[in-house]
């Protein structure tokens, strides 16, 4: 039986907490659903209340005016004049009939476009004792009357209905959106203000990860930080030794008692230590220009070409030094877009930090090159001691060096590290199975 793929559960709260789109879609269908039940609920139950209302109060007045018109027309004694002016001026309309159903008396000359309602009636009883039915009708309401009560009405329960619905979405927006921003903009302030390093936070939402990516923004900023103090800690340390000593043996060389050996024993010191300080000025410019991409121009290359010009740049020189080192290319075809100015120097660091730091007799150099997914993998390995585990994911650092008689500066892996970044690579280090210390470098692969 084939293994069905699992759907993942789905959960409202998880839903709702990922994205602060979820929740305002939540909040507006949510607010929209109930204005729409209360406004069809509350005007419809309106039209309702007013339909009846005005049906009620027709009947009762007409009910009302047949009372009072039957009573007029006994008490005029069935007078049709004194009945007309009646009428018209309660602008009624009006029928009397006896007990048989004849006609008795009419006002019925209505104009063609004007329409009545129904209307009430009643039985009086005349004097000689004869009973007759008294109908009335009202004129029909107008429409533009309707029409502004209707209007009137439904304006203010629309309008305390919009307010309503105002409120709700402002507390949701201000609770969803300006509060936690006010908040965030509160870090922020207290952060470059006071100093305060900034919480992280479990929301999963937009402002939730803002935050956190400010949080992670503000640790970068002070890694950076005591970087750039451990720099300009170590170039200090690195130029006042040799600088000491070129001020004391130029203080010495001041002396007119000073014999013509030592004289120029103390000009050479002089001039071995200023070349120690510009050795350590060089390699902070070098430091400095590694990672600028633009400043050095990137062409297309093979692996191939590549591997056969570091051989050749490098082979005779190792060699000439009592080292051995060998390249194999397993793609030559690969292409790369590099600078070559760049790669000469990222392997010449490597090849200087093997020198400085393996601690092997007879030094053996060893670059490998193949193909991975859609990178290119350099392999720089030596036969020296290798580093100690704790310390692989520091040497890339600025001014990392494990030469404790600070020596040397601890700048040539981190330009490594910088030129490799400015090709849009990675490099990474791992201590040899075979023993010494393995530099893997990846660049991308070029299709064209």
């Amino acid at each position: 039986m084939e293994n069905r793929k699992k759907l993942p559960e789905f959960s409202l709260s998880g839903w709702l907490s990922d994205h602060m789109t979820h929740k305002m879609v939540f909040v507006i269908v949510l607010v929209a659903l109930a204005g729409w039940f209360i406004l069809c609920g509350l005007f419809l139950s309106y039209l309702e209340d007013y339909v009846d209302t005005t049906y009620d109060s027709g009947i009762l007045r007409a009910d009302d005016a047949a009372q009072q018109a039957g009573a007029f027309y006994i008490g005029c004694g069935g007078d049709a004049a004194a009945m007309n002016s009646y009428l018209e001026r309660e602008n009624l309309y009006c029928t009397v009939r006896d007990a048989g159903g004849r006609l008795l008396y009419e006002r019925m000359d209505m104009g063609p476009d004007m329409e009545l309602t129904a209307s009430g009636w009643t039985e009086m009883e005349l004097s000689q004792g004869e009973t007759v039915k008294i109908q009335v009708w009202e004129r029909a309401m107008e429409r533009n009357e309707i029409n502004q009560t209707l209007r009137s009405n439904a304006f203010l329960a629309i309008s305390v209905l919009d307010a309503c619905i105002f409120l709700v979405v402002a507390v949701a927006m201000y609770l969803l959106v300006v509060g936690p921003i006010i908040r965030l903009r509160q870090t922020m302030r207290r952060y470059y203000e006071k100093g305060e390093r900034p919480a992280r936070t479990q929301r999963r939402d937009e402002v939730g990860k803002l935050q956190n990516a400010f949080a992670d923004l503000v640790e970068a900023v002070e890694c950076k930080e005591q970087a750039e103090r451990r720099l300009i800690a170590s170039i200090s340390h690195d130029i006042k030794t040799p600088l000491t000593s070129v001020m004391g043996y130029s203080e010495r060389l001041q002396s007119p008692e000073l014999s013509p050996e030592k004289r120029e024993k103390y000009q050479e010191l002089v001039y071995e230590k200023a070349l120690r300080i510009k050795a350590v000025v060089d390699e902070f410019d070098e430091y400095l220009d590694a990672g600028l991409k633009d400043n050095a121009p990137m062409v297309l290359t093979t692996a191939g070409e590549l591997c056969e010009k570091l051989q050749r740049e490098y082979a005779d020189e190792l060699a000439d030094a009592g080292a051995v080192f060998t390249v194999r290319c397993g793609c030559s075809e690969a292409q790369l877009v590099c600078s070559w100015e760049h790669i000469r120097r990222l392997f010449g660091n490597l090849i200087s930090n093997s020198f400085q730091h393996g601690g092997a007799e007879k030094l053996t150099l060893e670059l490998t090159c193949e193909r991975e997914g859609v990178q290119v993998i350099f392999r720089f390995r030596d036969n020296g001691r290798g580093v100690p585990c704790e310390e692989l994911q520091r040497i890339f650092e600025p001014l990392y060096t494990s030469d404790q008689g600070r020596k040397v500066s601890g700048l040539g892996l981190s330009i490594c590290k910088s030129i490799v970044r400015a090709h849009g690579g990675s490099i990474s280090a791992e201590n040899d199975p075979r023993g010494g210390l393995c530099i893997r470098i990846a660049l991308p692969e070029v299709h064209i």
